[in-house]
């Protein structure tokens, strides 16, 4: 069980790592779109079964911020770049990474080198870039990323004794401007800013 919470923030940060700043320094896309996550188990003939299922939300502001929610869980990106994940059951927010300054890793899914990109297919209505996952080096999944958006749309990750596999991938996709009060830690949340080491 201990992969499949790594799974969850995994994705989870890949989806909405580190964002522009500000507008004027580089056009970010706003976005809202459902997602949802399905993790199944791999029977032995290879055959999936549904083991869990949950849905959610993505929103990313012009700004550059970003909260990814999947069931009690977000991950909370403001402007600067620094990131928390919050537990909405408890009403806390953890800062987890602190940064000086932002990476624009939107603007690094638009400008993927050709050589890491292994075809494209239809995902949502949205002709995705497909590149490998890695997981200590090795391949575990693949990645479906819109490039115009520097969005990434759909993630396939398995663990490394192959049983499970885990599907998260946004739908609904709409380029608009997401309410504020969507993409900020919520009033009456408790903060914590010491970022691990």
């Amino acid at each position: 069980m201990k992969w499949l919470h790594l799974t969850l923030w995994g994705p989870i940060l890949f989806f909405s790592l580190f964002q522009d700043a500000t507008r004027a320094q580089s056009t970010v896309e706003p976005i809202k779109a459902k997602q949802r996550k399905l993790t199944y188990q791999i029977q032995p003939d290879g055959s999936k079964i549904l083991k869990q299922q949950e849905a959610g939300v993505f929103y990313r502001a012009s700004s550059g911020a970003t909260m990814n929610t999947m069931g009690d869980r977000s991950t909370f990106m403001d402007e600067q770049g620094n990131t928390y994940n919050i537990v909405h059951s408890r009403k806390l927010a953890k800062l987890v990474v602190r940064q000086d300054q932002p990476l624009f890793y939107y603007e690094m899914i638009k400008k993927l080198p050709p050589e890491s990109i292994k075809g494209y297919e239809m995902v949502n209505g949205l002709n995705c870039a497909i590149r490998l996952v890695l997981m200590n080096g090795k391949p575990s999944g693949k990645a479906y990323s819109y490039l115009p958006y520097g969005l990434t749309v759909k993630v396939e990750t398995t663990d490394p004794g192959g049983s499970f596999l885990v599907v998260r991938e946004m739908y609904d996709i709409e380029v608009a401007e997401p309410d504020q009060a969507l993409v900020r830690i919520p009033e009456g949340y408790s903060i914590n800013d010491r970022a691990e080491q």
